[in-house]
């Protein structure tokens, strides 16, 4: 929970990203002086607010005056551009404090990211900033740019070029100043101008989570893009980008850098199935953002979505792909394809109403090949924009894509076409015009249609969407958790404390106290001890052979399946136990438990990352576990709903579902909506709970085996 004078720091970023007076702490005449340059843009950019250069030296600068201090400022000051070096910055917050400024850009390096002297200098000023209810963006970053009201709060070389700034709808809060005003650049360049852009640096106090919830309240911004390295808080990060797609803003997330997965993640086969790369996938989904590779993958993703129209966001995989020559067409369908975009065939009631409106040599299957003609010959272009309507109302189609080529002849009104489209039609528009005229790239922007220059660079944006819409999922608080906390009161204590595999009947355990379908087995301490329980059990039984040092009990030779014998049992008790010395394991029991039929298996696991806490994973089990890297994740714990959806990911889900003889889902689903409210409640700091396989069969699902592995 956050403490209450850090969250005091976080209640309002007004003065940080609309402030209505700045003072410019260090600005002077010297040659490449950061505040001096911030003055500049101030000034030859159109900011209107007040501008108060602090230097005791000086009597003006820029044409303005010069205060000997920031307590001579005149009038309220909301935001203090910090440009002095490190050291003197605790005592520049303490004055701007003092003089009532809430609010400040810390522009200097030498703090968290030099070693240990900088991170205790950054200590100090997160204490001091906290004493003093002081809401400060970096240090060691560029600032912030507010295009809306010209303000900038940066030292940044981007902006020597301009004259003005263009206000736009896509904002964006970074870890790295470069990258942001690459970006922000890369919009102006664009004609589409830019709404904030937040250079965050270390985040001493103030996080990437804080801007974006300040962006998702900004009623100028309609897209944020956020590129991040790190996090200290998972929690306030997901917060913020819930509140976001609460608001109705689309997020866009470029994740670099490797943080390491939990350490003891290796010991099981979710080590290798469940990486960061993947939790930051499954966390991303979950909260409806979209995921990013590059920047320009980041971009061009966000002038598609800049201009806000609910249409925009295909609300299926399926592509009506239109063109007017057919090598253009299928290679598009090719690519769509490559990003998860389908090209189904219209109804044939479709095809019967889309007929009659193309010219004969016209293909209308999906790729639509309309031909030259259908532009060249007049009796067919005034058809043109009906066949487009035919196809767009056809049920299986959800994004419509023009492939244009280098049409120029009556672009205009092709361009006519598109904008009466759009705004009739319930359909994604994505458009790919290579070569355009110079009046397609004014008029489609215009009216809120982004125009890609290639269409490989359209379809990967439109697999995101389409992607990112067609999942929606949420992190689930039970009512009642009492059973599964319950469950794990028989857990010895001494597994909680240390670095060890818990033993598999101890996990059996755990699972039947939470109400989880288990195979029935006994732990025995020898081979005499094995008979009776077979007595009890029947044949065929699995034999294992457990021990805290082995973690992959098959890859050490202590299972044997389908014993159907006493003299089968013998002969497999005294294998596992000649492998086990030969391991140099020491066997805490034999475990005999009944072998279970099933068509279907399954892993379900749980482990807990150290940035966005327990998380649950399903994919394809048994012995092609990490062969055929089939697996989904999700933050715990999930209810059955959202099970079901995780598990339609799956492509072992999709074929036992949808056999000859189908398997109901409905049982996977219901337990791995337990299992993860079981994993919630773990009580170890690091651990990982696997279950593989998990048998699915006709009459529902059985957990066979059990690993726990804790630290």
């Amino acid at each position: 929970m956050r403490d209450t004078a850090a969250a005091q720091a976080r209640l309002s970023l007004t003065g940080l990203l609309t402030p209505r007076a700045i003072a410019v702490i260090g600005a002077s005449d010297k040659p490449g002086n950061l505040g001096a340059g911030a003055i500049s843009h101030l000034q030859r950019l159109g900011y209107r607010g007040g501008i108060y250069p602090v230097n005791p030296r000086l009597e003006s600068l820029a044409g303005v005056r010069c205060y000997a201090s920031v307590s001579e400022v005149p009038g309220p000051v909301d935001l203090a551009l910090l440009a002095v070096s490190g050291e003197r910055l605790l005592q520049a917050v303490r004055e701007c404090a003092a003089a009532g400024i809430r609010a400040g850009v810390a522009w200097a390096g030498g703090f968290a990211e030099a070693g240990p002297d900088g991170q205790a200098l950054q200590a100090a000023l997160v204490q001091i900033c906290r004493e003093e209810n002081f809401s400060l963006c970096g240090p060691n970053c560029i600032g912030i740019i507010n295009n809306h009201n010209a303000m900038t709060a940066t030292f940044g070389s981007s902006l020597l070029g301009l004259t003005s700034l263009k206000p736009g709808h896509i904002s964006m809060v970074s870890q790295s100043g470069g990258i942001a005003s690459f970006v922000h650049a890369l919009a102006e360049q664009a004609g589409v101008g830019f709404g904030t852009m937040v250079s965050t640096g270390n985040e001493a106090v103030l996080t990437t989570a804080d801007f974006v919830e300040a962006l998702a309240d900004d009623s100028t911004t309609r897209v944020i893009c956020i590129y991040l390295e790190g996090l200290r808080e998972g929690s306030r990060f997901v917060a913020a980008l819930q509140h976001a797609r609460a608001k109705g803003k689309q997020v866009v997330v470029i994740k670099a850098g490797a943080t390491p997965a939990s350490a003891s993640a290796a010991l099981a086969h979710t080590g290798a199935l469940a990486g960061e790369d993947r939790v930051w996938d499954a966390v991303l989904r979950e909260c409806g953002a979209i995921r990013a590779h590059s920047l320009e993958e980041l971009v061009d993703i966000a002038l598609y979505l800049q201009d806000g129209r609910a249409a925009n966001l295909p609300q299926g995989k399926g592509m009506a792909v239109i063109s007017f020559g057919g090598g253009g067409g299928v290679l598009a369908a090719d690519q769509g394809a490559a990003v998860g975009m389908s090209t189904p065939p219209l109804t044939a009631a479709s095809r019967t109403r889309l007929l009659p409106l193309v010219p004969p040599i016209a293909s209308i299957a999906n790729p639509f090949d309309l031909t030259p003609d259908a532009y060249n010959k007049p009796e067919w272009f005034a058809q043109f924009p009906r066949a487009v309507r035919v196809i767009a109302a056809d049920p299986n189609v959800h994004t419509l894509f023009f492939q244009l080529g280098a049409i120029a002849h009556k672009a205009d009104a092709i361009i006519d076409m598109l904008i009466k489209l759009a705004g009739e039609v319930d359909q994604a528009i994505c458009v790919a015009w290579p070569l355009p005229p110079a009046i397609v790239l004014k008029r489609l922007p215009e009216a809120g249609i982004h125009v890609f220059s290639d269409a490989a660079r359209g379809l990967r944006v439109m697999g995101k969407l389409a992607s990112a819409t067609t999942y929606r999922s949420a992190i689930v608080v039970p009512s009642d958790n009492r059973r599964f906390v319950a469950a794990w009161d028989d857990m010895p204590s001494a597994s909680a404390d240390g670095d060890a595999v818990v033993s598999e009947d101890v996990c059996h355990r755990v699972m039947a106290g939470a109400g989880l379908p288990i195979a029935r087995g006994t732990l025995c301490i020898d081979a005499g001890a094995a008979r009776i329980a077979c007595q009890d059990l029947g044949f065929p039984v699995a034999v294992k052979g457990l021990s805290s040092s082995v973690s992959h009990k098959a890859a050490a030779g202590l299972v044997v399946l389908g014993v159907d014998s006493m003299e089968a049992l013998d002969s497999a008790c005294a294998d596992i136990e000649a492998n086990a010395r030969k391991a140099g394991a020491t066997l805490d029991g034999i475990y005999v438990q009944q072998m279970m039929d099933g068509a279907g298996e399954l892993i379900v696991s749980a482990f807990r990352d150290p940035v966005f806490g327990v998380m649950v994973s399903c994919g394809a089990g048994g012995a092609m576990t990490e062969a055929l890297n089939d697996v989904v994740l999700h933050r715990a714990p999930i209810d059955t709903a959202t099970a079901h959806a995780l598990l339609g990911q799956l492509k072992v889900v999709r074929r036992f579902s949808s056999a000859k003889t189908p398997l109901s889902v409905s049982p996977v689903a219901e337990f791995v909506a337990d299992f993860s409210q079981l994993a919630a409640q773990a009580p170890f700091g690091d651990f990982v709970f696997e279950v593989n396989p998990v048998k699915w069969h006709a009459a529902g699902v059985v957990a066979v085996d059990g690993l726990l592995t804790s630290r």
